[in-house]
Formats: structure tokens, sequence, C-alpha cells
């Protein structure tokens, strides 16, 4: 069954504003932007957008920093929602959300996980890929749906799928590119960490 994750999470907090303005961050949690900036971006006028920044800020969601030109705002990752509202929106906008909202395409996978190197656009490592799919899809029909996906957002993605049998005995190995994909902060999109953890902890 598809559903609308963002509609859903625009439910949740009663904004579509508000929720724009979080995305834009969460998608450059390293930038600040000012309020006309930002207003721009989002696309929505300076008083709306203001009205939901003192709400944030209020919220301690996001941190202000005064200069006697403006003031900027950036989002506080020190929060302790932090972790999830990360999880929050990557499963209702973006990649993470065309993922959720078309899961059928994705048949076959035990586990969907947005790694740290895409949630937070770090900088490229030796073992770093964006998405890691467990189970056993069909390959073509994924590598089409991403392949338009790259399309759409005119970004790149770093993919790979192995096999629960190959992921349980890598892991179990300390293989470094499972393990740095592991330890790192993510967002499983298909799948119950719970699961994940029994399956493969031993």
């Amino acid at each position: 069954m598809q559903f609308n994750t963002a509609l859903t999470l625009e439910k949740l907090l009663r904004s579509k504003t508000r929720t724009r303005i979080l995305w834009h961050f969460l998608e450059n949690t390293d930038v600040r932007s000012g309020l006309r900036e930002l207003s721009r971006i989002v696309k929505l006028q300076v008083h709306a957008v203001g009205r939901e920044i003192t709400l944030l800020k209020k919220a301690n969601l996001l941190l202000e920093e005064k200069t006697p030109a403006k003031n900027f705002y950036s989002l506080n990752t020190q929060h302790p929602f932090f972790d999830e509202i990360v999880s929050l929106f990557h499963k209702s906008y973006g990649v993470g959300g065309m993922i959720m909202n078309n899961k059928d395409i994705l048949e076959g996978a035990d586990f969907v996980l947005l790694t740290s190197h895409f949630l937070f656009r770090q900088q490229k490592g030796k073992y770093d890929i964006d998405i890691l799919i467990i189970g056993a899809p069909k390959i073509d029909q994924v590598s089409i749906f991403l392949h338009n996906i790259e399309t759409s957002l005119q970004r790149e993605l770093l993919y790979t799928i192995i096999t629960p049998a190959d992921f349980k005995n890598r892991k179990q190995k300390l293989d470094p590119f499972i393990w740095n994909i592991l330890e790192k902060p993510s967002v499983l999109l298909l799948g119950k960490q719970a699961e994940l953890l029994k399956g493969f902890a031993s």
C-alpha cells in the first residue's frame, strides 16, 4: 500500500511552512541562513517564515547568530530529539520519502538504510555509500528506480545491494565497509532495527 509520508509529517507538525524550513536545514546541516535568504529558498513570504523561526527557536531546534548586518539561523544538531527528527524527515522527503512511498519496487529487500554519508553530505571516504540494501530485490527494477531519483534530484546516488548471508558474514569478520556504515548514524527505511541487530548479532 502506498501513502504520502510528507503529508503525514505535515499533519504531525501542523505547519507546511515549518516542515519546509526544517527540511532545508536538515538537507544542509552545516549551513546558516538569514531570514530573507531562507524565505527565497523555501519560496514562502518573509513574515510566514519569521513566525515559524520564532517558534523553532523557542523549541530550541534552531540557533540564532546575531551580527550587525543581520541574524543567521542554523539547525541545533545537539537537540535531544535531533536523531528522531532526522529520521522523521528523511522518511518523508527527498530520497527516503520516495523510497518509503514506493516500497513495492524494493520487494525482496529486508533492510534499506540511508547512511551517515548521505544524511550529512560528508566528504566521501574510501568505504562511503549513500544507500545500503540488504536482501534480494529485483536488481534491474531497483537500478531503474534509483536512476530516476538521481535524474529528478540531479544528484548521484552510491548504493550497494548485498544478500543477508553476505551481510552477516562480513559483519562477523569486522569488514570495514559494513562497520563504517553500522557505527555511524543512519536512517532505516525498511526493516526494524531490533530485527536487524538480532538477526546479525552472532
